[in-house]
C-alpha cells in the first residue's frame, strides 16, 4: 500500500498536479500532511481507525484535494495561510493580476476538479511547534518563500525530513504567488540543510531522497542560474516584462500547460521577483517600462 515506510512513517506517492504525495503517521495518534495523494489509499488509513490530525503543509490546490474526506480529523496549518484555506477567492488571488473570467475559471478548477471546501484551521502550527504522536514526535519548520506559510516536518526519532514543496525536484523552486519570495526560499533552504535527515520525503517528483545536502544544495543552484541567464539575456539590450517573459528563462519558450496552469503566468511572476531583487541589488535599473543591466 506504502511507498516508504519508517516505523510508524508511511509515505504515498501522488502523480501528477493537482495531486501531491502524502505523509502519514501511524501511532496511537494518527495524521495526515498533505492529503492529495491516492484517494483509495487515503480511505483505506481512514478505514483502519481515526484520523486524529490533518496537517496541510501550506495553501495551495494541490495539498488539500481529499482535505474534504476528514471532516472529523484537526486541521492544522500555518497561520499566515489560513485564510487561502477559507475562502477560495482567497486562494485564486494569490497567483496575480488575471481576468475576470480567468480568476473564475480558477475558483471552478478549484471547487470541482481539487474540491475546495471552505475550512477554518482548528490549530496553527507554528515554527519549532512539536507534535506528539505517541512513540512519534514531529517538529513543525516554518519555511516561507513558497507561500507565507509553507512548512516542513522533521521526524527527528525516524531522521526524516518532509520538504513539502521545497521538493527538490530539476524544475527548481516555485516563487510565483503575491507572497511568494526568492530571499525567503533561499534562507528557508539553507535552514534545511542544518537538520541531521538520513531520508528527505518531498511533496512532488519522486519523492524519496537520501538526506544528502548536495540535493538542497543542487536546488538553490537553480535559482542563480536562473539569475544568470536573466543577466545575459539583458545584455544584449534592454527589455520589457514581456520580452523576458517570452524568453522562457524558468519554463522554457511555449511552456505547455500542466494541468490546468498556463506556466507563462508563473514565469511572469517569477521573473518580476528576480527583477525586483536585481534592482535592489543594483544591478539591474528600470526605465520605464524596459529593464537595463547596469
Amino acid at each position: 500500500m506504502y511507498d516508504f515506510s519508517r516505523g510508524s512513517i508511511k509515505f504515498i506517492r501522488g502523480g501528477r498536479y493537482p495531486h501531491c504525495n502524502s505523509v502519514l503517521v501511524e501511532d496511537r495518534k494518527r495524521a495526515i500532511i498533505d492529503a492529495a495523494s491516492d484517494e483509495d489509499k487515503l480511505r483505506s488509513f481512514k478505514n483502519q481507525g481515526h484520523v486524529d490530525f490533518l496537517i496541510t503543509s501550506h495553501a495551495h490546490e494541490d495539498h488539500l484535494v481529499f482535505n474534504y474526506l476528514f471532516p472529523e480529523s484537526t486541521f492544522c496549518a500555518h497561520p499566515l495561510d489560513t485564510r487561502h484555506f477559507e475562502d477560495v477567492k482567497s486562494l485564486a488571488d494569490c497567483y496575480g493580476d488575471m481576468s475576470p473570467q480567468a480568476f473564475q475559471k480558477w475558483c471552478d478548477f478549484f471547487v470541482t476538479e481539487c474540491h475546495y471546501v471552505p475550512r477554518k484551521v482548528d490549530m496553527p502550527i507554528e515554527d519549532g511547534m512539536i507534535l506528539d504522536f505517541g512513540e512519534t514526535r514531529m517538529e513543525v519548520v516554518h519555511t516561507p518563500g513558497h507561500t507565507e506559510g509553507h512548512c516542513a516536518f522533521y521526524f527527528p526519532g525516524e531522521k526524516l525530513l518532509f520538504t513539502a514543496d521545497l521538493d527538490l525536484t530539476r524544475v527548481g523552486p516555485y516563487y510565483a504567488d503575491r507572497t511568494s519570495g526568492i530571499e525567503p526560499t533561499i534562507r528557508s533552504l539553507e535552514r534545511l540543510k542544518t537538520y541531521p535527515a538520513d531520508t528527505y520525503l518531498t511533496a512532488h517528483g519522486k519523492g524519496v531522497h537520501e538526506g544528502n545536502p548536495d540535493y538542497i544544495d543542487r536546488y538553490l543552484k537553480i535559482i542563480y542560474s536562473r539569475e544568470d541567464h536573466l543577466i545575459d539575456f539583458l545584455g544584449g539590450s534592454p527589455k520589457t516584462l514581456d520580452e523576458i517573459t517570452a524568453e522562457g528563462i524558468i519554463y522554457g519558450k511555449n511552456p505547455s500547460f500542466m494541468g490546468e496552469w498556463d506556466l507563462t503566468i508563473s514565469e511572469r511572476m517569477m521573473i518580476g521577483k528576480h527583477l525586483e531583487r536585481l534592482i535592489t541589488l543594483n544591478q539591474v535599473r528600470q526605465e520605464g517600462e524596459v529593464f537595463i543591466l547596469v
